[in-house]
């Protein structure tokens, strides 16, 4: 959940999981609507299917019991080389160093490397440095320690390099410098959202549906030949990955018969899943302010 979101959004998210999911063979055994339904919110769904199909594969291949080691990690879906080492070092007590956005800060800033962030052979660079410091004992809190110097002091902006216990040994002559990272230029999109009621319930797509926000149901897009638009309702903008999104939510109506999907009412809104931009669209609607 950490990935991709920060801890203060993560953690009502994170105690409403646990009491739904205590243990692998719940998560194994729930329908991927309830799963999907308990990380709305959260954004990059991808991740909730990853730790569900992930769930299946521990309690089928491994007893229930999560592998330890690094490399057995790596072999499992949605763990990369930083959670890999995350959980190896602070669940398992193993020596691996991990880098984050945080420890990578810290240790171009430290040392001074200018080299680009986003290159592969910088990236090794890092790595190789962060196994170098990387102590024989307490390798996960040694990992804790880097990644909250750098979220708590080592900070992207206004760095508090006085109050840093490194600051004595740190290299960078201006730290806000670094790291260097050739960031590619968000991708901009228009979208039309429409709004398609009858009788007090609005019509939604099949989770089947493809596109994206597979897995969930969702407010269709305009389509001029079967839908009519009628009523602006407002807009609404929204990131997900590397688009930034800006949509125009629409009052509308088919032109001929509905498609497959559902009609749903205000109760069953707030039970099915649906994508976090989507009920806030909805909620540009006075029928469905309530959501």
């Amino acid at each position: 959940m950490c990935q991709q979101t920060q801890i203060v959004t993560v953690l009502p998210y994170y105690e409403r999981w646990l009491k739904r999911f205590p243990d692998w063979e719940t998560l194994a055994q729930a329908p991927e609507t309830d799963v999907l339904k308990h990380w709305e919110g959260l954004g990059y769904y991808r991740r909730a299917r990853h730790l569900q199909n992930l769930a299946r594969i521990v309690v089928r291949d491994f007893s229930g019991t999560l592998p330890q080691d690094v490399p057995s990690l790596l072999q499992l879906p949605g763990i990369g080389p930083y959670t890999a080492a995350a959980i190896a070092s602070i669940a398992f007590g193993q020596k691996a160093a991990l880098l984050d956005g945080n420890v990578q800060r810290v240790l171009t800033r430290v040392f001074a490397i200018s080299s680009n962030l986003a290159l592969g052979r910088t990236q090794k660079e890092l790595q190789q440095l962060a196994a170098q410091l990387m102590p024989e004992t307490h390798p996960g809190q040694h990992n804790q320690a880097l990644m909250e110097l750098g979220a708590l002091l080592c900070s992207p902006r206004k760095p508090q390099c006085l109050l840093c216990p490194l600051q004595p040994i740190c290299q960078a002559p201006d730290p806000e410098a670094f790291p260097v990272k050739d960031r590619p230029a968000p991708i901009r999109q228009l979208e039309k959202v429409c709004l398609i009621l009858r009788d007090s319930r609005v019509w939604l797509s099949p989770t089947d549906a493809p596109g994206r926000w597979q897995g969930f149901h969702r407010l269709p897009l305009f389509d001029p030949a079967r839908m009519e638009l009628n009523t602006p309702l407002g807009q609404h903008r929204y990131s997900i990955t590397k688009y930034r999104v800006q949509a125009e939510v629409w009052s509308a109506s088919w032109k001929t018969t509905a498609p497959a999907g559902i009609w749903a009412n205000l109760a069953q809104l707030r039970q099915i899943p649906l994508p976090a931009p989507h009920r806030k669209m909805l909620r540009l609607h006075p029928d469905f302010l309530a959501m």
